[in-house]
């Protein structure tokens, strides 16, 4: 076919593109390199610090209405199209109509809040409740006598306490809820995706299911820290989310049941009291059970989070993970950045 000449303006147009996105690499990575356990889990633009504060001022009042399980900052959605333009994002139980809402006598939550001249929109959408998702075929299991559950080992990290290295992934993995207070022997893992066919290979150090879910695994022999995950590459390193930079950023994760998925975030933070779960990150993204504790990337192949489970709602695909931000300061852990 011959070649169709294209305006001057066309050329223009793309190179505009490239030069995005190669801001857009640099920015992420910049970012990443500024990182540091015990830092924000997220980030707010200048442009959107005011919404950010006019929800903090409204977060528990919404909070306490029935039915509310989360909130956050998102994009407003028209028509299930985003508009660009701010706004609270609501995550309930159930979402009801609002004949149903009246005749059970529940509050109905507002459309819109304000402060001064500025006024917030309120999207509501139905989360159902998380369904940690663990089974059997994945590539991590604790040994008898704990129960025999399975999940996924997300990424390798550098222990800054003890040194060394340490395998991370979710702590409802374990069995148990906390560790080193709930108990005092640290069960040991195996990897039936390993050669060894369930060899040993580590133990548990250290693990919360208090505003994060997320365990660190003292290794039984020396490694480093880096992170090659198939279909992916290697992890480049670590980065707080952002507002609203990471809102539809496509995102991709390797599960041990699952394999190579890819998906986009729905809203970079959200907090969910009654998971007990602190600025959760949100995602459509396919998982299944025995991937939780898998890594969650960016386009920059720079962790964000790792998988805890779904949300058991029809009307959508809602992953949920526990940012990395929290996990490495909380677990006192370094993925470094290459």
């Amino acid at each position: 076919m011959p070649k169709t000449k294209m305006p001057q303006g066309v050329h223009r147009a793309l190179e505009d593109l490239s030069a995005a996105r190669r801001a857009l690499t640099r920015a992420r990575r910049k970012l990443a390199r500024l990182s540091r356990p015990g830092g924000p889990s997220d980030l707010v633009s200048n442009e959107w610090q005011w919404a950010r504060d006019l929800l903090e001022a409204r977060r528990e009042k919404l909070q306490t209405i029935p039915g509310v399980v989360g909130i956050g900052l998102g994009i407003r959605r028209r028509g299930d199209i985003p508009t660009g333009e701010a706004c609270i994002t609501v995550y309930v139980r159930r979402k009801l109509p609002l004949a149903e809402l009246a005749a059970e006598g529940q509050p109905r939550l507002p459309k819109t809040v304000s402060t001064g001249k500025r006024r917030l929109a309120v999207d509501v959408i139905e989360l159902g409740t998380l369904r940690r998702q663990l089974d059997a075929g994945s590539s991590l299991s604790p040994l008898p006598p704990v129960q025999p559950l399975q999940g996924t080992l997300g990424v390798f990290a550098q222990d800054l306490d003890h040194g060394g290295t340490v395998a991370l992934t979710a702590m409802h993995v374990t069995g148990f809820a906390e560790f080193p207070d709930q108990i005092s022997q640290p069960p040991s893992f195996c990897s039936p995706s390993l050669p060894a066919g369930g060899a040993v290979f580590g133990t548990l150090r250290q693990g919360t299911m208090t505003g994060i879910d997320a365990a660190k695994l003292a290794l039984g022999t020396p490694r480093s820290a880096i992170s090659l995950l198939p279909n992916i590459g290697q992890i480049r390193g670590w980065r707080p989310t952002t507002y609203p930079g990471d809102q539809g950023v496509e995102v991709r994760l390797f599960g041990g049941v699952s394999g190579f998925q890819s998906g986009f975030i729905v809203n970079p933070a959200v907090s969910l009291p009654s998971e007990n779960l602190d600025s959760a990150i949100l995602v459509n993204i396919q998982t299944t059970a025995g991937d939780s504790g898998c890594a969650l990337v960016d386009p920059e192949d720079l962790l964000l989070g790792f998988l805890v489970g779904g949300g058991t709602s029809t009307l959508n695909n809602l992953r949920v993970f526990t940012p990395a931000s929290l996990v490495l300061s909380r677990l006192r852990c370094e993925v470094p950045t290459i």
